[in-house]
Protein backbone atom coordinates (compact mmCIF):
# COMPACT_ATOMS: atom_id res chain seq x y z
CA UNK A 1 0.00 0.00 0.00
CA UNK A 2 1.65 3.17 -1.31
CA UNK A 3 2.39 5.77 1.98
CA UNK A 4 -0.40 8.23 0.86
CA UNK A 5 -3.17 5.84 0.96
CA UNK A 6 -1.65 4.55 4.79
CA UNK A 7 -1.79 8.44 6.00
CA UNK A 8 -5.56 8.69 4.50
CA UNK A 9 -6.87 5.47 6.17
CA UNK A 10 -4.86 6.12 9.62
CA UNK A 11 -5.98 9.56 9.15
CA UNK A 12 -9.79 8.17 8.78
CA UNK A 13 -9.40 5.42 11.30
CA UNK A 14 -7.83 8.33 14.31
CA UNK A 15 -11.28 10.59 13.02
CA UNK A 16 -13.65 7.87 13.61
CA UNK A 17 -12.37 7.00 16.77
CA UNK A 18 -12.56 10.97 17.84
CA UNK A 19 -16.30 11.35 16.36
CA UNK A 20 -16.98 7.67 18.39
CA UNK A 21 -15.60 9.17 21.84
CA UNK A 22 -17.03 12.56 21.74
CA UNK A 23 -20.77 10.79 21.29
CA UNK A 24 -20.14 8.69 23.98
CA UNK A 25 -18.73 11.63 26.20
CA UNK A 26 -20.37 14.45 25.20
CA UNK A 27 -23.65 15.05 27.39
CA UNK A 28 -26.68 14.19 26.10
CA UNK A 29 -29.83 17.34 26.62
CA UNK A 30 -31.49 16.46 29.88
CA UNK A 31 -34.82 14.00 29.20
CA UNK A 32 -38.15 15.79 28.03
CA UNK A 33 -40.32 13.20 29.38
CA UNK A 34 -40.53 10.13 31.65
CA UNK A 35 -40.22 7.66 29.04
CA UNK A 36 -36.98 9.28 27.39
CA UNK A 37 -35.41 9.01 30.98
CA UNK A 38 -36.26 5.71 30.90
CA UNK A 39 -35.64 4.75 27.34
CA UNK A 40 -31.62 6.57 28.16
CA UNK A 41 -31.17 4.84 31.46
CA UNK A 42 -32.12 1.32 29.43
CA UNK A 43 -29.18 1.81 27.16
CA UNK A 44 -26.89 3.82 29.88
CA UNK A 45 -27.51 -0.02 31.63
CA UNK A 46 -27.26 -2.06 28.73
CA UNK A 47 -23.84 -0.84 28.24
CA UNK A 48 -22.82 -1.05 31.97
CA UNK A 49 -22.71 2.56 32.52
CA UNK A 50 -24.79 2.13 36.03
CA UNK A 51 -23.53 5.09 37.28
CA UNK A 52 -25.09 7.85 34.75
CA UNK A 53 -27.93 5.63 34.39
CA UNK A 54 -28.73 6.13 38.42
CA UNK A 55 -28.21 9.89 37.70
CA UNK A 56 -30.15 9.80 34.78
CA UNK A 57 -32.82 8.95 37.12
CA UNK A 58 -32.49 11.04 40.09
CA UNK A 59 -31.65 14.06 37.90
CA UNK A 60 -35.75 13.46 36.34
CA UNK A 61 -36.69 13.19 39.69
CA UNK A 62 -35.60 16.58 40.63
CA UNK A 63 -37.38 18.26 37.32
CA UNK A 64 -40.42 19.66 38.05
CA UNK A 65 -42.37 18.03 34.64
CA UNK A 66 -42.23 14.70 36.24
CA UNK A 67 -45.43 12.75 36.94
CA UNK A 68 -44.62 12.42 41.18
CA UNK A 69 -47.22 9.81 40.97
CA UNK A 70 -44.24 7.12 39.06
CA UNK A 71 -41.86 8.16 41.74
CA UNK A 72 -42.28 4.60 43.33
CA UNK A 73 -41.50 3.15 39.73
CA UNK A 74 -38.40 5.21 39.56
CA UNK A 75 -37.26 4.17 42.63
CA UNK A 76 -37.96 0.56 41.62
CA UNK A 77 -35.96 1.79 38.41
CA UNK A 78 -32.89 2.89 40.02
CA UNK A 79 -32.62 -0.32 42.52
CA UNK A 80 -32.97 -2.61 39.44
CA UNK A 81 -29.63 -0.34 38.03
CA UNK A 82 -27.82 -1.60 41.03
CA UNK A 83 -28.98 -5.33 40.72
CA UNK A 84 -27.66 -5.07 37.59
CA UNK A 85 -24.30 -3.61 38.77
CA UNK A 86 -24.51 -6.25 41.35
CA UNK A 87 -24.26 -9.00 39.26
CA UNK A 88 -21.65 -7.55 36.89
CA UNK A 89 -19.36 -5.87 39.29
CA UNK A 90 -18.43 -8.20 41.80
CA UNK A 91 -16.19 -5.80 43.53
CA UNK A 92 -19.01 -3.18 43.79
CA UNK A 93 -21.23 -6.34 44.91
CA UNK A 94 -22.36 -5.10 48.22
CA UNK A 95 -22.39 -1.70 48.03
CA UNK A 96 -24.41 -1.95 44.84
CA UNK A 97 -27.08 -4.69 46.76
CA UNK A 98 -27.52 -2.05 50.00
CA UNK A 99 -28.36 0.93 46.88
CA UNK A 100 -30.69 -1.45 45.95
CA UNK A 101 -32.29 -2.10 48.96
CA UNK A 102 -32.63 1.28 49.54
CA UNK A 103 -34.28 2.41 46.72
CA UNK A 104 -36.55 -0.99 46.91
CA UNK A 105 -37.51 0.59 50.41
CA UNK A 106 -38.29 3.96 49.15
CA UNK A 107 -40.52 2.64 45.96
CA UNK A 108 -42.55 0.20 48.89
CA UNK A 109 -42.78 3.64 51.43
CA UNK A 110 -44.35 5.71 48.32
CA UNK A 111 -46.81 2.18 47.46
CA UNK A 112 -47.98 2.16 51.46
CA UNK A 113 -48.49 6.03 51.42
CA UNK A 114 -50.69 5.72 48.24
CA UNK A 115 -52.75 3.03 49.31
CA UNK A 116 -53.00 2.12 45.83
CA UNK A 117 -55.97 -0.48 45.06
CA UNK A 118 -55.60 -3.05 42.06
CA UNK A 119 -53.52 -6.26 42.30
CA UNK A 120 -50.42 -5.12 44.10
CA UNK A 121 -48.42 -5.58 41.16
CA UNK A 122 -45.80 -3.73 43.01
CA UNK A 123 -45.91 -5.56 45.60
CA UNK A 124 -44.80 -8.39 43.34
CA UNK A 125 -41.88 -6.58 41.63
CA UNK A 126 -40.36 -5.09 44.68
CA UNK A 127 -40.96 -8.62 46.31
CA UNK A 128 -39.13 -10.19 43.28
CA UNK A 129 -36.26 -7.64 43.73
CA UNK A 130 -35.71 -8.13 47.28
CA UNK A 131 -35.62 -11.88 46.32
CA UNK A 132 -32.98 -11.24 43.98
CA UNK A 133 -31.05 -9.44 46.62
CA UNK A 134 -31.23 -12.34 48.86
CA UNK A 135 -29.67 -14.19 46.34
CA UNK A 136 -26.82 -11.74 45.92
CA UNK A 137 -26.08 -11.07 49.60
CA UNK A 138 -24.30 -12.65 52.11
CA UNK A 139 -24.90 -10.64 55.45
CA UNK A 140 -28.82 -9.50 54.79
CA UNK A 141 -29.46 -12.75 52.64
CA UNK A 142 -32.31 -13.65 55.59
CA UNK A 143 -34.09 -10.10 55.85
CA UNK A 144 -34.07 -9.85 51.49
CA UNK A 145 -36.16 -13.28 51.67
CA UNK A 146 -38.66 -12.43 54.40
CA UNK A 147 -39.31 -9.07 52.80
CA UNK A 148 -39.52 -10.69 50.00
CA UNK A 149 -42.20 -13.20 51.19
CA UNK A 150 -44.03 -10.80 53.14
CA UNK A 151 -44.66 -8.89 49.87
CA UNK A 152 -45.28 -11.89 48.07
CA UNK A 153 -48.13 -12.58 51.24
CA UNK A 154 -49.37 -9.55 51.25
CA UNK A 155 -50.51 -9.53 47.36
CA UNK A 156 -52.18 -12.88 47.56
CA UNK A 157 -55.45 -11.71 48.96
CA UNK A 158 -55.51 -8.96 46.17
CA UNK A 159 -55.37 -11.27 43.04
CA UNK A 160 -58.36 -14.12 44.54
CA UNK A 161 -60.57 -13.07 42.30
CA UNK A 162 -60.74 -14.26 38.52
CA UNK A 163 -60.33 -11.26 36.70
CA UNK A 164 -59.48 -7.30 37.00
CA UNK A 165 -60.52 -4.56 35.12
CA UNK A 166 -58.19 -1.11 34.63
CA UNK A 167 -58.19 1.03 31.47
CA UNK A 168 -61.46 -0.70 30.10
CA UNK A 169 -60.06 -4.09 29.63
CA UNK A 170 -60.08 -6.98 31.64
CA UNK A 171 -56.97 -9.32 32.67
CA UNK A 172 -57.17 -12.96 33.89
CA UNK A 173 -55.97 -13.20 36.93
CA UNK A 174 -54.95 -17.14 37.08
CA UNK A 175 -51.30 -16.74 35.79
CA UNK A 176 -50.63 -13.99 37.99
CA UNK A 177 -51.93 -16.14 41.02
CA UNK A 178 -49.72 -18.93 39.87
CA UNK A 179 -46.68 -16.64 39.52
CA UNK A 180 -46.77 -15.33 42.27
CA UNK A 181 -47.08 -18.81 44.01
CA UNK A 182 -43.98 -19.79 42.65
CA UNK A 183 -41.92 -16.76 43.83
CA UNK A 184 -43.34 -17.00 47.02
CA UNK A 185 -42.36 -20.99 47.20
CA UNK A 186 -39.03 -20.75 46.06
CA UNK A 187 -38.60 -17.66 49.00
CA UNK A 188 -39.46 -19.67 51.74
CA UNK A 189 -37.18 -22.68 49.92
CA UNK A 190 -34.51 -20.08 50.38
CA UNK A 191 -34.92 -19.25 53.60
CA UNK A 192 -35.75 -22.87 54.86
CA UNK A 193 -32.36 -23.81 53.11
CA UNK A 194 -30.47 -20.61 54.52
CA UNK A 195 -31.23 -21.59 57.86
CA UNK A 196 -33.12 -18.34 58.67
CA UNK A 197 -36.15 -17.75 60.73
CA UNK A 198 -39.42 -17.23 59.39
CA UNK A 199 -41.55 -14.78 60.96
Amino acid sequence: MPTIWRIFFLTLVATSLLFVGWVLVYPKPAPRTQWEALDRVTVLREDGRYDEAVRTLQTWMQNDRRDVSRDGLLYQQIAMVYLRKAYKRPEAREGSVHQAALNFDKALSLYDQEQADGIGADLFEIGGGYALLGDLSTAGKCEFYEKARLLFERQWPLIQSDTYTAFGKTYPLASLRVEVKKHHDAVRQKLSSSGCQQT
